[in-house]
């Protein structure tokens, strides 16, 4: 299976540090998610099992590596993208139980579990409700800002913490937590006219004693399009009936949102590949890196099959309906292998194979009208070049005449940051869903 050998040949291994020091804190704890999705992946093939337990032992020497104090004194969604990535873990080993004798990592079970409660306990302070009339603030050293990414990942951490978080099994205080997420979510007007999920919303009369949420950031990124699902699925499974499918549609609509984008003002595909606002004008920060890899991963988990608990008709609609992003997601799979350079590291614009130095898009600006990208360092109306530029300062990959050297002898990936290990991670993710779609049929 050509997609299977790409996917062993494409996972970064840690530094000796048992972390990536070139990464972000909270895009480490995708990386780390990713390596846990893929050693479950692993485990299923009898052929890979072997370098299913390399990875889950490079999750292990993570599990150490993982700067927690620093992170606990981040912003409120990046602590909840650790509790992600141990949920992440617990399934892996939940996978390995049911695949195989012999090692199957159940004694990381109690540790890594304690992980993602702790981190669960400290992210769940960041609900408020005398601003907009609930809902996840997103830092607690910031002016308020009720954004989607935050709010997303609690209703997907409360959810997951209720399927698979073992102690004790099923705390309906999850379940209720993620519920009261999902009802503020839904209320507070953060999707567009085109059923996307903005940035977040401001107050604008803070300062006077104002509450209400009123100032919406249009610009739209995939990540927002993602977590979500995780949400929703795991609603489906704790629901019965007409509210299963509810969650299930409301999923499948949201997915259907991304896909038509194509050709809007604010659109999240090009030419059928996922396309951030920065891509073409190369100056995605290394947090944006990971948004598509986000995206497909939890668009991965939305679309694994159903437990037999749920009723016949909503597992078959959703089965359908997710049998229909398969040619979508082998698209971002070939895509993201084509922006493999010379060591074979993948790049963040999957809409130029390697190689290629120059693209009439890469100064196109498809950002909502009247809209910053604050995610990328870029506030004012696209000056690709100006913006571009101020990434590479900041890239991890060199500085001075090396860096001169890189972009000069590099390609269209090679700009700004340049590849990363973020870059990389989000083609991972790509070959991941492909291998769990075709698994699941």
């Amino acid at each position: 299976m050509p997609r299977l050998k790409r996917l062993l040949l494409s996972l970064l291994p840690l530094s000796p540090l048992r972390n990536w020091p070139s990464g972000i804190d909270w895009t480490t704890a995708v990386l780390g998610t990713h390596l846990a999705a893929a050693s479950g992946t692993l485990s299923q093939y009898p052929h890979t099992r072997g370098l299913s337990d390399k990875y889950f032992t490079q999750l292990v020497g993570f599990y150490y590596g993982q700067p927690v104090e620093s992170l606990k004194q981040q912003a409120y969604d990046d602590i909840l993208w650790v509790v992600l990535n141990w949920i992440e873990g617990l399934k892996t080993i939940e996978i390995r139980e049911g695949q195989r004798d012999g090692w199957t990592g159940e004694e990381w079970r109690r540790a890594w579990a304690d992980r993602a409660w702790d981190m669960y306990q400290v992210a769940e302070k960041g609900w408020d409700e005398r601003l907009c009339g609930g809902g996840m603030v997103w830092s607690p050293w910031l002016e308020p800002y009720k954004n989607a990414i935050t709010n997303e990942l609690y209703f997907a951490a409360s959810i997951s913490m209720y399927h698979h978080h073992p102690y004790p099994p099923q705390n309906r205080t999850y379940l209720e937590n993620a519920i009261k997420a999902y009802k503020w979510l839904k209320s507070s007007n953060m999707t567009n006219e085109h059923g996307l999920y903005t940035d977040g919303y401001h107050i604008s009369k803070l300062t006077e004693g104002g509450t209400i949420c009123d100032s919406r950031d249009e610009m739209v990124y995939t990540y927002n399009q993602g977590v979500v699902l995780t949400g929703l699925r795991g609603m489906a499974q704790a629901a019965e009936g007409t509210e299963a499918a509810g969650y299930i549609l409301e999923g499948l609509a949201l997915i259907d949102a991304v896909l038509s984008s194509e050709g809007t003002q604010g659109e999240l595909v090009y030419d059928g590949v996922l396309t951030e606002k920065c891509d073409p004008g190369g100056y995605c920060s290394q947090n944006s890196q990971t948004f598509k890899g986000i995206f497909l991963h939890h668009l991965t988990t939305f679309c694994q099959p159903l437990s037999p608990v749920v009723a016949t008709a909503v597992a078959k609609a959703h089965t359908l309906g997710c049998a229909r992003y398969q040619i979508f997601m082998e698209r971002q799979a070939e895509a993201a292998s084509s922006t493999r350079n010379d060591a074979g590291i993948m790049g963040s614009w999957w809409g130029v194979p390697s190689g290629l130095s120059s693209s009439l898009r890469s100064t196109i600006d498809t950002r909502p009208k009247d809209t910053a990208d604050q995610q990328n360092f870029c506030p004012k109306p696209l000056d690709a070049h100006a913006c571009e530029a101020s990434q590479r300062l900041l890239a991890p990959t060199g500085r001075g005449d090396k860096d001169k050297a890189r972009k000069e002898k590099g390609d269209l990936n090679d700009r700004g940051r340049g590849r990363t290990v973020e870059s990389h991670s989000g083609g991972v993710a790509a070959l991941r869903a492909v291998l769990e779609m075709q698994r699941g049929q």
